[in-house]
């Protein structure tokens, strides 16, 4: 047992510690750490502390076993507990962090910041229909902290809860006015109407000026939401461009470096070279949906999963996660350079990379006979999904090559597909994309199944019959009735799936046609518009 005075000495030395680690001071920190170990090795903070660390250098199997050793010291101790679920999910290890997180729960903590981590973790679980228990909770027990109703207000979104989300949003905003996130959060809801809008509320939030870039950008993107749903499309591009901007010149980035990516993908996966594979893993429950962001991936998956026999299990990670690990495994787990990962990946075992994959997205799945994996940017790995899961599905979503980048410049997108704050950067990557997806039709042949989002919304039943044959599925009336599916969506399509099939975003980009000029010249130069 360790005493008073002891306990007030190793507090101080682990905050000392996490200064250090705050401040970049990595080699202190642990030095303070080995100390510290050496004299209390059973205190669970000393181990809280290890497990810090060594999160902050992605080394997550030794943050996960730091972590359990805090909870084989404390196991009824609610924060060490959600570090380790914490270090799970960092891991990609949802499924072993749900029954961490169903731990902590049981414990029926009172304290409203220890629900809403409970609710928060199981959110980044895809747990939302628990994560509202305790996010309610949370808002219950202090109902006017801004920060427990604004997560509460994202998973009410999240289920489908529009109405009190947006209550509770509002109730953030006059709580906290430079809660920035909320009012883009807000603006997405719904469409809204030239009555009915926030558009000078937030004008005069810009003028006043705001403290953050990043809070500028949501608000600057909720503006241009807000005034296209009232027609002004002029408003509209303005503040899509200037939001582009400014998080464009906040992020380090090169587009070059996508697109050699996708170059050496395409001069490596040849056919020839993923025939030489050995043979894959023959699980014939996935269906891998796919393609550019915002072009109806979401929607497909809904179809898809209101079929009796299809479970979504949402955007997994989980392919490229694997695929990593397994080649670096082969290599003595030092760190690949991008060429290296893209050519050894064809030296790897597929079926074990296959097994490992279906493994890892079990207890959720392996309940019916498929289930859909919706990650867009899946399309990197066809020919690895090809070889690793020959029996598996693909369906790859196609959309008007305007309608569909105009969709992506407008989508606020925050630490993913950073080719979307700026027109060149979105033009040249949708040229590589485009470039890929050719190769891959000519490498997979008919086992790519390419579906167009404009067929799609024209004549959904003939469309859907196609697709469910496809992918060896009986017909389902539930497919065409996919508004009504109540299971929770992340994605930023979460609130139009919600409505029946609509078409009117085909063509939306004409109405910035004159803005989008430049695209649409670069596009015409390479042959991908001819009107």
């Amino acid at each position: 047992m360790t005493s008073t005075s002891n306990q007030e000495t190793i507090s101080s030395a682990i905050e000392q510690a996490r200064s250090a680690l705050r401040q970049g001071e990595l080699r202190y920190a642990i030095d303070i750490a080995n100390r510290l170990l050496k004299q209390y090795r059973n205190h669970p903070g000393i181990w809280s502390l290890f497990c810090e660390i060594n999160s902050s250098q992605g080394k997550h199997e030794e943050a996960i076993e730091n972590a359990k050793q805090a909870v084989k010291s404390l196991p009824e101790h609610i924060p060490s507990l959600l570090q380790l679920a914490r270090c799970f999910v960092a891991a990609g290890k949802t499924v072993d962090a749900i029954p961490v997180i169903e731990s902590a729960a049981a414990l029926e903590p009172e304290e409203a910041a220890l629900n809403d981590m409970i609710g928060t973790m199981f959110s980044l679980c895809d747990e939302n229909s628990k994560a509202l228990f305790y996010n309610q909770k949370a808002a219950d027990i202090e109902p006017d902290n801004a920060f427990y109703r604004a997560n509460l207000a994202l998973v009410q979104r999240m289920v489908g809860d529009l109405e009190n989300a947006e209550r509770n949003f509002d109730h953030v905003i006059d709580l906290e006015s430079h809660n920035y996130q909320a009012y883009f959060a807000r603006a997405d809801l719904k469409r809204w109407t030239a009555e009915h809008n926030h558009v000078e509320q937030m004008k005069s939030l810009l003028l006043s000026g705001i403290d953050n870039w990043r809070g500028e950008v949501s608000v600057r993107y909720a503006l241009a939401k807000e005034y296209e749903d009232i027609g002004n499309y002029s408003e509209t591009f303005k503040y899509v461009k200037s939001a582009g901007d400014l998080q464009r010149r906040h992020t380090r980035y090169a587009v070059d470096t996508d697109v050699e990516a996708i170059n050496q993908i395409i001069k490596s996966h040849t056919a020839n070279a993923l025939n030489n594979i050995n043979t894959g893993y023959e699980s014939p429950e996935p269906i891998f949906i796919m393609g550019l962001p915002r072009t109806g991936t979401t929607l497909v998956d809904r179809i898809l999963s209101s079929h009796s026999d299809v479970y979504s299990a949402g955007e997994l990670n989980n392919f490229s996660t694997m695929m990593v690990k397994i080649v670096q495994e082969d290599h003595g787990n030092r760190r690949l350079n991008m060429t290296e990962l893209i050519d050894k990946s064809l030296q790897m075992d597929a079926a074990l990379l296959g097994k490992t994959y279906i493994d890892s997205t079990r207890p959720k799945t392996g309940q019916t006979a498929s289930f859909t994996d919706k990650l867009p940017l899946n399309y990197l790995y066809c020919g690895l999904i090809r070889a690793a899961l020959p029996n598996s599905k693909i369906v790859l979503l196609n959309r008007h090559p305007m309608d569909a980048c105009f969709a992506i410049y407008r989508t606020m997108f925050i630490g993913i597909y950073p080719f979307s704050n700026d027109l060149l950067d979105l033009g040249n990557y949708y040229l590589a994309y485009t470039k890929l997806i050719k190769h891959w039709r000519e490498v997979l042949g008919d086992s790519l199944y390419v579906l167009n989002y404009e067929d799609l919304v024209s004549d959904i039943e003939a469309q859907v019959k196609q697709l469910l044959k496809y992918c060896n599925l009986e017909w389902d009336d539930r497919c065409l009735a996919f508004h009504n599916n109540e299971a929770p969506s992340t994605t930023a399509s979460a609130v139009q799936v919600r409505q029946p099939i609509y078409s009117s975003s085909v063509g939306k980009w004409k109405h910035y046609e004159e803005e989008l000029k430049p695209l649409a010249d670069l596009f015409r130069e390479h042959g991908l518009l001819t009107e």
